[in-house]
């Protein structure tokens, strides 16, 4: 791969390690710090709309200047992390500052790549995916150390991370290239039939991954005090069910990038929301005692959703980049983004608010819902 791939790879890989790390380590600084869970999983919903909606203004930045669009965001996203390492009574506010850095990678990232492979989009994509993946791995495992570094530490780590990724990237990403096709711009693509059903159908997806990714930390610390074990002694079993979906994510990313250049993204991404749909009803099933095998069924259920929730992105990312060309491309990537990251911090509010139903149930639910836009986007393919 060139270095620029590399550095893609690792920066998606970066942007993922930091927003699954963060549940993880909630956990931690409830323990130690004094903060209450709905205070921090308040922040960090903040920071993940930070995060999501973020990525409008960051693509059309990156329509412009993609490379010093990323860069920015990565020293934004350190100064965040710095300051809540610094000062844990501003680690709410600095959970925002790290959400609204981190905007930066999506739209700018995933435009690179789509022009500078065009006639290998869903590869590229799949293999970028696998970068992203990884750090979806290594974040939850880093911040799962938190009973030994303390959360702090974990957060220093974290912001070296992003100066790390900052300085690999300078001088790697080129200047967008003119489109020689002009076609319909992005706003003009936004009123399209194809381009509403895709959005819905990545809106849905997204409400149902954060709503899984950020719950379920908690989901199993609570079956895990039930059994009289300590929040310190929960954090590696909770990060490595984690894993799980992350790990299973790499062969689910990789196959979907195949399979997109066989039968074409729409079928991929009806078929991925069907399978998310059936591991988290194997997780609810496993974290409410509805099915047997307790956590071994759950940590089953996580690696089917994460095996089909990962393979759904590159078939969202590769049918998006099909549906306009060059110059208007990291603008559509920033909004639908906006809409898939912004809208799913709303998830994890949801699933606490809905406090008559148990939340696994809810989650279920909300993965249900993401089966018919799916159906949508791929008949408008």
């Amino acid at each position: 791969m060139k270095r620029l791939d590399w550095y893609l790879a690792v920066n998606h890989g970066y942007t993922h390690a930091v927003l699954l790390g963060i549940p993880i380590l909630i956990l931690g600084l409830v323990a130690t710090d004094g903060w209450t869970r709905a205070e921090l999983v308040g922040w960090f919903a903040l920071g993940g709309m930070a995060y999501g909606f973020g990525a409008f203004p960051a693509g059309w930045l990156a329509a412009q200047r993609p490379g010093e669009t990323m860069t920015g965001g990565l020293a934004l996203a350190a100064a965040g992390l710095a300051l809540a390492a610094a000062s844990p009574a501003q680690t709410g506010p600095a959970l925002v500052i790290c959400g609204a850095g981190l905007a930066a990678y999506h739209p700018a990232g995933m435009a690179v790549l789509a022009e500078t492979y065009p006639d290998g989009t869903g590869r590229a994509l799949a293999r970028n995916g696998v970068g992203g993946n990884i750090g979806q791995v290594a974040g939850p495992l880093l911040a799962a150390t938190w009973p030994w570094v303390g959360p702090q530490g974990v957060l220093w780590i974290f912001a070296a991370g992003a100066v790390a990724t900052l300085l690999l990237g300078l001088g790697t990403v080129p200047a967008p290239a003119a489109s020689a096709v002009r076609g319909r711009s992005a706003l003009l693509a936004l009123l399209t039939l194809p381009v509403i059903a895709l959005q819905s159908a990545s809106t849905f997806n997204g409400f149902a991954f954060r709503s899984v990714m950020v719950i379920t930390p908690l989901e199993v610390e609570d079956f895990l005090a039930n059994l009289g074990i300590t929040a310190a002694d929960a954090a590696p079993t909770v990060a490595l069910l984690i894993a799980v979906a992350t790990v299973s994510g790499i062969p689910g990313t990789l196959a979907a990038g195949r399979a997109i250049e066989r039968y074409g993204a729409g079928v991929v991404i009806f078929v991925a929301a069907l399978g998310v749909l059936a591991g988290v009803a194997l997780l609810a099933g496993g974290l409410t005692g509805a099915l047997p095998g307790g956590l071994w069924l759950a940590a089953a259920g996580m690696a089917v959703f994460g095996a089909f929730t990962y393979g759904s992105q590159p078939a969202l990312n590769t049918r998006l980049a099909k549906l306009t060309d060059t110059e208007g491309r990291a603008v559509l990537y920033g909004f639908t983004f906006a809409l898939r990251f912004g809208l799913s911090f709303g998830a994890p509010l949801l699933v606490l608010a809905l406090v008559q139903w148990e939340a696994p149930q809810v989650m279920a639910g909300l993965c249900a819902l993401a089966v018919l836009p799916s159906a949508w986007a791929w008949k408008q393919s």
